[in-house]
């Protein structure tokens, strides 16, 4: 199974978290590097909106507003 690095950023700060899926999508592997208030209030459509970023390979994006400010998720595929 490829592994991928989830990367989220909120308010300048970033969490990083990894693991081996069959895809991106449909799991929240993500949301557990994230401080508990914020993982909190992103729980609540952790799943949803994952787009391909343009011009790259094996890179989605996600963006979800939490308390006025952005959250911005990355799903990268690093290996296969």
């Amino acid at each position: 199974m490829p592994l991928y690095t989830y990367v989220a950023i909120y308010k300048g700060t970033s969490y990083i978290a990894q693991q081996r899926r069959s895809n991106y999508q449909g799991f929240g592997d993500w949301i557990q590097a994230l401080p508990a208030a914020l993982k909190k209030k992103a729980a609540q459509n952790m799943y949803a909106g994952f787009e391909p970023v343009p011009n790259r390979k094996n890179v989605w994006q996600r963006t979800q507003t939490i308390d006025d400010s952005e959250l911005v998720v990355l799903a990268i595929q690093t290996d296969s």
